[in-house]
Parts: C-alpha cells; sequence; structure tokens
C-alpha cells in the first residue's frame, strides 16, 4: 500500500492496465476494482499532482486501448507506419488529458475525508464527474468512435449488472463501478477491513435488483407475433478488391449464402453494412439473383448497399426490399465516422478515401424501416455504440432492431468483441431484440433480456436463424437517456456552491 502511496506511477501503472481489461476487454470482475490503486495513489496528492498522475494513468490506457492503430495504419492505408504513429499520439494525449482533467477537477471539489459521511460524499461525487465527463465524451466519440469509453463497460458481460441499463443506460453502470472503487479504495487505505464489507454489500444488492430487474421483465407477456431473421454472414475481408478476377468468385458467394438461407425458411434475411459494395440500381442484376433465389421461401431483405449522390458522394444505406422488389424503405447512415466517412475541414483518412467516395449525411431517411411483422430500428456499425441512435430508432416506433456493420477492418483488435457488447447494451436500454450481422466481427442475436441467444464468429462465410419478438416497450432510457447524467451534474453544482459557501464563509 505504502508503495503505491508513495511511487509517483505505480497506481497509475497498475489502474492503466486493469482499466484497459475492464472498460476494452468487457470483465465483470476487473470492472470493481481496477481505479483502486489509482485512487490509493492520488489520496495525499494536490490537484496539480493529481493531474499529472490521472494523465499518466490516460497514458497507460490508451497504450493499451489505441496500440492497435500503429500497426493497423499500414493495413488501413498502404502507407507509412508514421500515420499511424501520428494518430495514436494524438489520440493518447487527448485520452489522457480527458482523465486528467476529471481527476483535477475531484482534486478541487472534495471533501476532507474526517469521517464516513465525507468519504460518502467524495465517493458520490467522483462518481457523477466521471459520467457526466463520459457524457460530454460521447459527444466527440459520435465521429470517433475509439474514445466511445465507460468506465461501465466491463458491467454488460453480466446478465444481472446490466440490467441496470433499462433505466439510466451505460451512466448508471459507471457511477457504480466507480462508487465502489472509491470506497473500497479508501477503507484500504485507512486499513479498514471490516468496512471492505460496505461496497461489498452495495455490489451483491446492486446484482441482486439486476436479478429482480431480469425476472420481473422476462415475465411481461409479449402479445406480438416473433418470425424468423437468417442473419447472412459473408465474412469477405475488406482487403480483397471487387474486380474482374475477384468479382465473379465473391458474387458466387453471396449467392450461395443466399441459397442456403432460402432452405431455413426465414422471413427475414439480414445482410451486412454494405454487402453489395456498388450503390444501389432497380435494374440491378445481383438484387434480381438474390429475389429469384428467394422468392420461393418469401423472404424480406434487409439489404446494406449504397445509394449514389452526386460525384464521388453516397450515403451509406440499408434497404427494406419485399420478395418482389419493392422497396419498402431505406435508412441512411446518421452517425459517420469522422476523417473516414465524412471529412473534417476536407481532410479524409488514406484508406478510406482511396476508395474514390465520402458518405454523406441525409436527414431524410431516419426513419425505422417498415415490414410485415414491425418497424425495424437500423443501426449501421459505429451507430450501435451510440445510445442516442438506438433510443431514436424507439421513440420512432421501433419494435427491434438490426445492428449491420463491418468489422473487417479491426478484426485483430478488441474493437470486435466490444462492439458485440456495445449491442447488448442498446438492446438492454431499449428493451428490443436485437440482430447482428458484422462482417468478419461477431454476429448473432441478442434479446430484449440481454442474453445472448446466438454469438458466432467465423473466418468462413456462414448463416444463422435467429427468431425476433417485436415489442412496444418504451424504457426510460430511451425516454430519457441523460437523466441521470443532469442528476450527477447538479450533484457536482451543489457540492461546488456549498465549497465556494463555506470558503467565503471561513475568510
Amino acid at each position: 500500500m505504502q508503495k503505491i502511496i508513495k511511487s509517483f506511477w505505480l497506481g497509475p501503472l497498475i489502474s492503466g492496465m486493469l482499466s484497459f481489461i475492464a472498460i476494452c476487454q468487457i470483465n465483470f470482475y476487473a470492472s470493481w476494482i481496477c481505479f483502486v490503486p489509482l485512487f490509493i495513489s492520488i489520496s495525499a496528492t494536490t490537484a496539480k499532482q493529481t493531474f499529472k498522475k490521472g494523465f499518466l494513468y490516460g497514458v497507460v490506457f490508451s497504450v493499451a486501448a489505441f496500440f492497435w492503430m500503429i500497426p493497423g495504419a499500414e493495413r488501413f492505408t498502404g502507407s507509412s507506419i508514421l500515420y499511424g504513429i501520428g494518430v495514436f499520439l494524438i489520440s493518447s494525449i487527448f485520452i489522457a488529458l480527458f482523465y486528467a482533467g476529471l481527476l483535477f477537477c475531484f482534486a478541487k471539489l472534495k471533501k476532507p475525508e474526517d469521517n464516513l459521511q465525507a468519504v460518502v460524499v467524495n465517493s458520490i461525487l467522483i462518481a457523477s464527474i466521471y459520467c457526466v465527463g463520459e457524457a460530454l465524451l460521447t459527444i466527440v466519440s459520435r465521429g470517433f468512435p475509439w474514445f466511445d469509453i465507460h468506465a461501465g463497460n466491463g458491467l454488460a458481460a453480466n446478465d444481472f449488472s446490466i440490467q441496470p441499463a433499462a433505466y439510466f443506460g451505460i451512466h448508471l453502470l459507471t457511477f457504480f463501478v466507480l462508487l465502489i472503487n472509491y470506497l473500497a479504495a479508501y477503507f484500504l487505505l485507512q486499513k479498514e477491513y471490516k468496512r471492505l464489507l460496505i461496497p461489498l454489500g452495495i455490489v451483491l444488492l446492486y446484482q441482486l435488483s439486476g436479478y429482480l430487474t431480469l425476472s420481473t421483465f422476462n415475465k411481461i407477456p409479449l402479445d406480438s407475433k416473433p418470425f424468423k431473421v437468417a442473419v447472412l454472414a459473408e465474412n469477405i475481408s475488406p482487403d480483397i478488391k471487387w474486380d474482374d478476377h475477384t468479382g465473379n468468385v465473391l458474387v458466387q458467394r453471396l449467392l450461395d449464402l443466399n441459397r442456403l438461407a432460402t432452405t431455413m425458411k426465414p422471413d427475414m434475411i439480414l445482410w451486412s453494412e454494405s454487402a453489395i459494395p456498388w450503390t444501389y440500381s432497380k435494374d440491378d442484376d445481383l438484387v434480381k439473383e438474390v429475389l429469384n433465389i428467394t422468392r420461393p421461401a418469401q423472404a424480406l431483405h434487409i439489404m446494406g448497399i449504397n445509394t449514389a449522390y452526386k460525384n464521388n458522394e453516397i450515403f451509406n444505406s440499408v434497404y427494406c426490399i419485399l420478395p418482389n422488389g419493392t422497396i419498402t424503405g431505406r435508412y441512411d447512415k446518421q452517425y459517420l465516422l469522422t476523417l473516414i466517412e465524412k471529412p473534417l475541414n476536407g481532410m479524409l483518412m488514406p484508406f478510406f478515401s482511396s476508395k474514390g467516395f465520402v458518405a454523406r449525411n441525409n436527414v431524410e431517411n431516419t426513419d425505422p424501416l417498415p415490414t410485415s411483422f414491425g418497424k425495424a430500428g437500423i443501426l449501421i456499425c459505429n451507430e450501435a455504440a451510440i445510445p442516442a441512435a438506438a433510443s431514436k430508432m424507439v421513440h420512432k416506433g421501433a419494435q427491434f432492431l438490426f445492428n449491420m456493420s463491418n468489422d473487417g477492418w479491426f478484426n485483430d483488435t478488441y474493437i470486435v468483441r466490444l462492439h458485440f457488447y456495445y449491442a447488448r447494451l442498446r438492446a438492454v436500454e431499449s428493451r428490443k431484440d436485437l440482430a447482428i450481422n458484422s462482417n468478419n466481427g461477431y454476429s448473432g442475436m441478442i434479446n430484449a433480456s440481454g442474453e445472448i441467444m446466438e454469438q458466432e464468429r467465423s473466418d468462413e462465410p456462414f448463416v444463422k436463424l435467429v427468431t425476433i419478438q417485436p415489442n412496444k416497450i418504451m424504457t426510460m432510457a430511451s425516454s430519457f437517456p441523460n437523466l441521470f447524467v443532469y442528476g450527477c451534474a447538479i450533484y457536482i453544482l451543489v457540492i461546488s456552491g456549498l465549497n465556494l459557501f463555506f470558503r467565503r464563509k471561513n475568510v
């Protein structure tokens, strides 16, 4: 314990690594202890020293979380690894400053810990600061999803600990993770080992509440008709270019998968993001052949295929296509990746811009897709990481969700698994069944309770048949996604006001 207190780097180093395991690797157990060494190390430091330790913590976390950018640069861009080093350094410094800023604010606002009441006040304060900070970071991460960092991510790995997300989203999970870590750190530091039963008891009560929430939800009767969806996972590497040499082989793979899906007699067939790598045309030969194959099954297609806008600009689209070829709806991706899909001050990352086109926002096609089984809410790629994207779909009447993505560029990183668990969070927050088709990633289905019904990842193409149960449930997390964050912000303001009041009173 004394080594952590006296050492400048030991606490931040241990916590940085544990936080990577908890947050990025989605580890339930690491979540409850990952900040303990950090909080012990800043227990008796000044605000300036706390800032420095927070920065070091952020650097350690970022090195683990963003290292994939360095070797990935050559694959993504085909150019020098220096490009990846530059992106890695900028990203790491940004996140390090973010964590340093959160801890600096806490150091400025925390009360002297001369009694248990003050410790509780401070534990709620640090949890509130993280919740508000992460909510603000979410605004940035809508364009840069690698910044979508939540301390509560690891709780998504457990069937019970994820359940409170239905009330206040991921923010409530983050709150309890920070609360428990701070209390545990304080009692360990003070050698009040019996009082460790307090954070342990809170964890047990939290898990019990999750169990009761899950049990209650599972008893809700649903009178809507379930239907079957064939998840058509083509698993085509993004390194493969569609040209005269490979085109026929790749088209044949899609058609073979489509034939296999037809034998399963699904009601719908779910394709991945931009599964057909050209823009839609009503006379498209491949689409016609796909419909010819599935006509006996009368299956509806939810198909990822881009839409031409003008010149080299496209919409990243998903079409709902009836068995006779009629288009009942189109959704265009709303949360585009900055520097990858949409330019930032005219700049694009080379690996995407080399394809010769950029994506555009289209505010017209934002509604769920109408089907004979209810409205399908669509989340394309990184939109599964954005709570607002799912809540907007639910507000517009979505009765189930589809997440279509392409994780091929990141298939050697933790991002692939993280992406799947973000989808799990969206399913619980909205209480909607969610089917996933992620090229080169995890495909499958998560039901509205958060139970993972199907989860498969393979280098080979496959078709997975899942059952979806539509519902019209509206959760608190969907209705008021930022309510808990506002509560945390008010708490911080109250503490700030009280500190200012007593400071002036004592002058």
